[in-house]
């Protein structure tokens, strides 16, 4: 879903003549902590909840990129920068909002 998002529908529109739109990014309070291997970009199944400054985003279980029921009970994609292995809880993240 995440190469669908960042590649494949941009690719059919612009093909379809629509002129090209960035790529929509909001912030949000992370709610529970997150650890992964550093080295990588990650865009990972999240849920997100809440209105402007009170906005919180948290990480759907999921069993790997091949996991579409995490990628329908997500709304969100929340986007972990590849020199972070350890994010705490309360921190602003990037999300991209599902289209």
């Amino acid at each position: 879903m995440v190469t669908f998002e960042l590649f494949a529908r941009p690719l059919i529109e612009a093909l379809s003549g629509m002129s090209p739109r960035p790529l929509p990014f909001l912030h949000a309070r992370l709610k529970s902590e997150i650890r992964v291997q550093p080295g990588l970009k990650r865009f990972l199944p999240a849920f997100l909840s809440g209105r402007y400054e009170d906005s919180q985003v948290e990480l759907v279980p999921w069993q790997g990129s091949g996991d579409i029921a995490a990628r329908t009970r997500s709304n969100c994609l929340l986007v972990i920068p590849p020199d972070r292995e350890h994010i705490l809880p309360g921190e602003w993240v990037a999300v991209m909002p599902r289209q």
